[in-house]
């Protein structure tokens, strides 16, 4: 039996080339990758390095604000591999001026204590002056500004002090007071706080006199108020009386030629001085 003509048969279909080469990929068994290291990475730490680090930097940290806080010289301090750490050393003071910084304050603050102790002194009160009162013993007389006048300021003077031509037989031709003429039974006050030493009916010459001592800017003033009507007597010897305090009446007793106040002032000498100008450099 003669063969079939190829043509007569039916050929069989060829593989094509890239299937075929598919297939073959496909069967062939796989190949384990490989994977080669980078020759420029860097190695990885391990983790207990890591944790050494961090522990070493806050050592570090630990140490230097210890050395701050107890003022170590910066010489003790220990190098650190951190770069740019070198700086914060380099601030560290030394130990020496560190602690002359507070002995600097202290000095200036002592300083500034003595200046306000040197220009604000306290000053004692000036002493009292002691009056002798009889049958009082001793009087303490406390320092006053406050002086006012014995009758109205604008009162008349009929005669005032010094030299003059005796008005009456018997008077005196140098006068040791001033005259005021405020008018009959005007009230006369104290011209100033203090205690009364003399209080009577039968001053001689001065008739019904008074006399009352200050302490007067520091020096003992005394003033008389003689020529006061009888039974005008506000005040007894050994009383306390302040400025302004009524003592008596303008009246005509003793060696008088009218009623009148007849003022006399002298300090701790006894000698007279001129009451109207003293009054009026004092009580305004």
């Amino acid at each position: 039996m003669t063969s079939p003509s190829p043509r007569g048969r039916r050929a069989a279909p060829r593989t094509p080339l890239r299937s075929r080469r598919r297939t073959t990929t496909r069967s062939a068994a796989p190949r384990r990758a490989t994977a080669k290291p980078a020759a420029s990475a860097p190695a990885q730490r391990r983790p207990g390095a890591r944790r050494r680090s961090v522990l070493s930097m806050l050592a570090m940290s630990f140490t230097v604000a210890i050395a701050l806080a107890t003022g170590l010289p910066s010489t003790v301090l220990p190098a650190m591999d951190v770069a740019g750490a070198a700086s914060i050393y380099e601030t560290v003071a030394p130990s020496s001026d560190i602690r002359l910084a507070p002995q600097s304050f202290a000095s200036d603050a002592t300083a500034e204590l003595n200046v306000t102790r040197e220009s604000y002194s306290a000053e004692a009160a000036p002493p009292p002056i002691i009056s002798e009162v009889a049958s009082m013993g001793s009087v303490e007389l406390i320092e006053t500004e406050l002086v006012v006048w014995p009758i109205p300021s604008n009162s008349r003077v009929s005669s005032g002090f010094g030299p003059r031509a005796a008005p009456c037989d018997g008077c005196s031709t140098m006068h040791d007071g001033i005259d005021f003429n405020p008018g009959n039974g005007s009230p006369i006050v104290s011209i100033a706080d203090g205690v009364v030493v003399l209080a009577t009916e039968n001053g001689g010459g001065l008739g019904v006199n008074v006399e009352v001592q200050h302490n007067i800017g520091g020096r003992l003033v005394t003033s008389s108020y003689g020529h006061m009507q009888y039974g005008s007597l506000a005040v007894s010897r050994g009383d306390i009386v302040t400025a302004g305090q009524l003592i008596g009446l303008v009246g005509s007793t003793g060696q008088s030629t009218g009623p009148h106040l007849h003022l006399e002032m002298f300090y701790e000498d006894g000698v007279r001085f001129d009451g109207l100008a003293w009054l009026q450099s004092y009580a305004g």
